[in-house]
């Protein structure tokens, strides 16, 4: 009738399919879930300086500082594997065909079974914001929100927003970012 290596193909073949279905299941259990919580993000302060970055000529910095708080607990669950938060500095520039821009200042990866609250201080940014169009000066705003991607063990990888965001006008003249220290190529 049938050799073995026929019978252990039919049984790998319907293990497999059997496998694939109850994944299939068990994304369909998360897949309509809400993803967003509430976050704080406030006592905001900015400053602007011009910077000569290589490639790029002289541009405008920004050093953004404030306090974030948010606990992303509820949204880990049995499929979320990790999560990848991020802070995004939104501001249009007018007249200028990119006029809608998204930097992202600050991000952080939080694995299942770590601390899920983050409450920061006087966050420090981790990422340079520059303008090459100069209008960070007197821009009245550029607003802070937290977005971050779910990581599922099945499934489609999620992107939500955090409920809450703030916005800052920024100064209308030039302050030393970092003061007697020079700033070099990013």
């Amino acid at each position: 009738m049938h050799n073995i290596l026929a019978r252990l193909n039919a049984i790998l073949a319907f293990s497999f399919t059997v496998l694939a279905g109850l994944t299939f299941l068990c994304f369909l259990t998360t897949v309509a879930k809400d993803y967003s919580v509430d976050v704080r993000v406030r006592d905001l302060t900015g400053r602007v300086n011009v910077a000569y970055v290589n490639g790029l000529g002289e541009v405008e910095e920004s050093i953004i500082t404030g306090d974030l708080e948010v606990d992303l607990t509820p949204l880990f669950d049995w499929n979320a594997k990790e999560l990848f938060v991020y802070l995004i500095a939104e501001y249009v520039t007018p007249n200028s065909p990119n006029s809608h821009n998204q930097i992202v200042l600050w991000d952080r990866i939080i694995k299942r079974g770590e601390s899920a609250k983050i409450n920061q201080k006087k966050f420090a940014q981790e990422y340079r914001l520059l303008d090459d169009r100069k209008a960070l000066k007197t821009n009245p705003n550029v607003t802070l929100f937290l977005q971050w991607n779910v990581i599922p063990n099945a499934g489609a990888l999620t992107t939500a927003r955090g409920r809450g965001s703030q916005s800052i006008a920024m100064p209308d003249t030039y302050s030393p970012l970092r003061p007697n220290k020079q700033r070099g190529a990013g």
